[in-house]
């Protein structure tokens, strides 16, 4: 009808269209043909149709939450890919059993490195150590999961392009699925680490060690997650964690002692950093009525004056501070302990035993704010842009 030759019945279509549009035909303006054509004119006339409609209606298919742009519900197809998920990662042998030799391998290298401690001096500031080395393998956790993520993270936007399921439905399977899996890490890293040390046998306070390291293993996987999901890879990824892990263990308040870190950090930093509370909390609840003894060569030794015990000569002194006088009716080489119970360790950081459990609620309210942006990150950010 426009020039062109006929096409052959045994001709390929394809190569028919890229013949007759190129250099052979190269005096007709097919482009000019199109548009002048009745074919254009209807096609056009449709595209009108179909966006008057959508108008009228209120649907556009970048909202999501309109039930016509996916063929099944929201919850369907959160269940459907939430046992998908969980079915893959299931299935990943490698992943699951590296982070499970990963905590129970760094339960036995701490725990061992720290075997059996006791009630000196040293042993609690060992103990206290131990506790926020505790919080510092979480960045193991961390490098971990972001791989993970930003694999099934592509999967979904290959997916998401012909509308299989939406972005609630992924976010949700791909944090929750995590949880499980990371439960029997936590618990494996729990049983090699909390007695090979020798912490706190009294069972509220083995309890509250578990929950509180299960619920900061969740807050470790939720932090990865949330700087993979706005980072483009994994790679990226690694390269910001650094960032904020450094920042949390630096202004924990162990690293640096409330009091010593610059005023600017203190007022604001130290209240942000979750390692704080997780540290504040299993230190507090390991140490708390405690009883200490010092070791020989753990005491100060000094030497009253002539003819005064050592009770007699410091004992003003001694009611006012931490610590106590192992020899008070000694009158020479008065031995002198920092701490009496563990609570004198603690209480100098401004910490309390009391907010143990608040301290889970923080947690947990940083886990819910990581899952929240994790999910925003998903809706708004896409991999596979154009």
């Amino acid at each position: 009808r426009n020039g062109a030759p006929k096409c052959s019945p045994t001709a390929n279509p394809a190569e028919y269209i890229l013949d007759v549009v190129g250099s052979r035909n190269a005096a007709i303006d097919w482009p000019q043909v199109w548009r002048e054509s009745p074919e254009s004119g209807a096609t056009i006339a449709e595209i009108s149709r179909i966006n008057q409609i959508k108008e009228a209606v209120g649907t556009d298919n970048s909202y999501e939450s309109d039930n016509l742009v996916y063929a099944r519900s929201h919850m369907y197809q959160i269940r459907v890919v939430t046992r998908r998920m969980f079915l893959s990662y299931w299935r990943n042998t490698n992943y699951n059993l590296a982070r499970l030799a990963m905590q129970i391998l760094s339960a036995l290298i701490v725990g061992f490195t720290f075997y059996k401690l006791n009630d000196g001096t040293a042993d609690l500031r060992n103990k206290a150590f131990v506790l926020f080395q505790s919080a510092i393998l979480s960045t193991t956790i961390i490098n971990q999961v972001q791989p993970e993520f930003s694999r099934q993270r592509q999967y979904y936007s290959r997916e998401t392009s012909t509308n299989q399921y939406g972005w609630r439905a992924f976010a949700f399977a791909v944090i929750v699925t995590e949880w499980p899996f990371s439960f029997v890490a936590n618990s494996a890293f729990f049983v090699a680490f909390y007695w090979t040390v020798g912490l706190n046998g009294i069972s509220d306070r083995v309890g509250y060690f578990y929950v509180a390291y299960v619920v900061h293993g969740v807050f470790s996987i939720t932090l990865g997650q949330a700087i993979g999901a706005f980072s483009p890879n994994d790679l990226i990824a690694a390269v910001i964690n650094p960032i904020f892990t450094s920042m949390f263990i630096m202004f924990g308040g162990v690293a640096v002692p409330y009091h010593q870190i610059p005023n600017f950090w203190r007022s604001w930093m130290y209240w942000l950093s979750p390692y704080r509370y997780f540290v504040e909390g299993t230190i507090t609840n390991e140490l708390h009525g405690s009883q200490i003894r010092c070791r020989p060569d753990e005491f100060f030794t000094f030497a009253p004056p002539s003819n005064q015990t050592c009770v007699e000569y410091a004992g003003s002194w001694i009611s006012r501070v931490a610590g106590y006088i192992s020899n008070p009716e000694s009158t020479t080489n008065c031995e002198y302990c920092e701490y009496s119970v563990g609570d004198d360790y603690y209480s100098s950081l401004g910490w309390s035993f009391g907010n143990r459990w608040r301290n889970i609620g923080i947690l947990l309210g940083f886990i819910a704010f990581n899952v929240v942006f994790t999910a925003l990150m998903i809706k708004i950010y896409k991999v596979n842009k154009r």
